[in-house]
């Protein structure tokens, strides 16, 4: 198979295994390397880069094929402004809308402002380590200080790929990020939330918290979908930026309604609508924007008096509280739409009260 994890080496790497006859000499050649992005989706993307790339050329290039630096003809270097537009038109199509739009906010804000006329091979360890520098004394978070340059990663990669480029980058390593505690809203908040969320608001606030739904799938929703005979909610597609494409895992779902959300889209639903009419729909009755409803979502806690929290954290509080039902983490990894079970274990932080009532057993052992 052209993309498939070596099961030989430790960590099982996913890797791109391509033989082919190379045009220039005639020779059977075979391509072998590790994925420079570690997912299924990942790899198989930069497989079919790679093979645009071989019936283009008749080879795909590797680091031998690139003639040394000082060797090479003299002739103006592509920057990093121009490789962007490159990655953006070419390979960056290959990506989900929403990893696209985050790319490209990273891009803008950080890097063409400062590195944007720069050929590639200036911008190595020691401008980037600056950067780093000068974002942590901005008070940058560590996780957006690797936000800030991966995509610089991609950019430069790809124009390697595309023998626009010919100097190996020698990057930093990103940093290591810590595990987060989440301070989730609690069951009683929910309810005080959507008691004060207008109706248009409430919807979508529901779908997330009692159905675990992403922000862009609660956008994606729409009454077809919806089958209340069989209290049944099918995911079948998320709306990023304007953008329909398929739930993040990859795969459509279907979720069971609870009662909580029942009443709710009951109360939602019109007397007369069409089966493509969005469930949870702005106050004009239109598709949200993703800032619209997440600009919604803070009014609404504003208005309840409560502490500032994103829309996603309510999935935060969806996956705890179906564990504290008592559903195994497979049945909350299907629920939760993730495609790893190790993403399903990361979400599972047991609520306080939980905790605290597990620690009570010391004190009965004592006495």
């Amino acid at each position: 198979m052209p993309v498939h994890r070596d099961t030989r080496r430790k960590n099982r790497p996913w890797v791109i295994d391509i033989s082919y006859v190379d045009r220039r000499t005639g020779k059977k050649v075979r391509y072998f390397r590790n994925a420079k992005l570690q997912t299924a989706d990942g790899a198989r993307a930069e497989e079919r880069q790679l093979l645009v790339v071989l019936t283009e050329k008749g080879f795909i290039p590797t680091a031998k094929d690139f003639v040394p630096e000082e060797k090479a003809e003299k002739k103006k270097e592509m920057t990093l402004a121009e490789a962007w537009v490159l990655y953006e038109q070419g390979a960056g199509q290959q990506l989900k809308p929403s990893s696209l739009y985050g790319y490209k906010k990273v891009i803008e804000a950080h890097l063409l402002p400062r590195f944007g006329s720069w050929p590639l091979s200036k911008i190595d360890k020691a401008a980037l380590l600056e950067l780093d520098l000068d974002l942590l004394r901005d008070g940058v978070s560590v996780a957006t200080r690797n936000n800030a340059t991966m995509p610089l990663r991609s950019v430069v990669w790809n124009a390697i790929e595309l023998g626009h480029h010919n100097v190996k980058p020698d990057f930093p390593p990103l940093h290591r990020v810590k595990s987060k505690v989440f301070e989730v809203l609690t069951i009683v908040q929910i309810v005080m939330l959507l008691a004060k969320a207008p109706e248009h608001v409430r919807t979508a606030i529901a779908l997330a918290a009692y159905a675990g739904l992403r922000l862009s799938e609660v956008i994606g929703i729409r009454w077809a979908d919806v089958n209340l005979d069989t209290d049944t909610l099918f995911v079948k597609r998320a709306i990023t930026h304007g953008v329909v494409v398929t739930p993040k895992s990859g795969h459509q779902r279907a979720i069971p309604i609870a009662p909580a959300l029942k009443d709710i889209l009951l109360a939602a639903r019109p007397e007369r609508f069409s089966p493509f009419d969005p469930v949870a729909a702005s106050r004009k009755g239109t598709v949200w924007t993703d800032s619209g409803l997440r600009h919604a979502f803070q009014k609404a806690l504003k208005k309840a008096e409560l502490p500032h929290s994103r829309f996603h954290d309510l999935r935060h509080f969806f996956v705890p509280q179906v564990f504290a039902g008592g559903a195994g983490a497979p049945t909350v990894q299907k629920l939760a739409g993730h495609l790893h079970l190790s993403v399903t274990q990361r979400y599972a932080h047991a609520p306080e009260e939980l905790m605290r009532q597990a620690v009570q057993v010391f004190g009965r052992r004592s006495a």
